[in-house]
């Protein structure tokens, strides 16, 4: 007589312990991810001469390297697929979007010069450095909504002049209840997510709303981290204190999980 089992959930319990088993004795194995170096190579959009020093920025793998003295980079261990892929160098235009890499296809990306009116010498300040540094560093992208940006704006309201420009989706939170919270979210991965907002250093509890009391004419700039919803506004005092003394910056923290 033929046995049969007594119900599906007794049946699926019945293979998946077949296949735990046959994956115990070595039987069954799931193939590692195939991968290779990638190696590039960095120039200039106009005169085709490398680019020293940029950053080349793997945000969904959280890898980034810099460019060698000849404009050439390589990543050890990357695997194969689409990814995207974010160069920055000052004096340049960011160059961002996704990129189908594989063994054997190296990449020549090109940057395209910033143009920047200047009249005679520029000196860069002691406080632009620190803040380009930190951004170069971050493995992920940057929005930085410069000082040109805010001195120009209508709004002057802080927490506006940040939506326009932070290619975000940004809209009021919204706790379990029903009622409105402090601060202003955006959607991270299809999450309703709060923003935190820093203030030279310093986070302010009251969020974006804390931020709308500020006089746009009092902010420098702004950097917006999007993959940890994160806000950094400088004041003119904050960067004049960067400027004027020994003060250092801490590195951006980086995204969990």
């Amino acid at each position: 007589m033929r046995v049969r089992p007594r119900s599906r959930a007794v049946w699926i319990a019945v293979c998946a312990t077949a296949v735990l088993a046959r994956v115990a004795a070595g039987q069954d194995t799931i193939p590692p991810v195939p991968t290779f170096t990638l190696a590039g190579r960095i120039v200039d959009a106009l005169n085709e001469r490398p680019i020293i020093s940029a950053v080349i920025k793997v945000p969904e793998l959280r890898r980034y390297v810099f460019s060698d003295v000849n404009g050439r980079f390589s990543l050890s261990g990357f695997p194969e697929g689409t990814w995207e892929i974010v160069v920055e160098m000052l004096g340049y235009q960011t160059l961002d979007g996704p990129i189908t890499v594989s063994e054997g296809n190296g990449l020549l990306l090109r940057l395209n010069p910033d143009p920047v009116a200047l009249e005679g010498l520029e000196v860069r300040t002691r406080s632009a450095a620190l803040l380009d540094r930190r951004r170069r560093r971050y493995p992920f992208r940057v929005t930085t909504i410069s000082p040109r940006k805010i001195a120009e704006t209508i709004n002057a309201d802080p927490a506006a002049i940040f939506r326009r420009n932070a290619n975000s989706m940004v809209t009021s939170c919204i706790d379990g209840s029903g009622f409105l919270t402090l601060g202003a979210c955006y959607y991270r991965r299809a999450r309703k997510t709060q923003i935190k907002v820093f203030l030279n250093e310093g986070e302010l509890v009251g969020g974006m709303n804390e931020l709308s009391m500020f006089p746009a004419q009092d902010i420098h700039s702004m950097d917006w981290l999007k993959d940890i919803g994160e806000l950094r506004v400088y004041t003119h005092w904050f960067i004049e204190r960067l400027n004027t003394s020994g003060t250092r910056l801490g590195p951006f923290r980086w995204p969990i999980g």
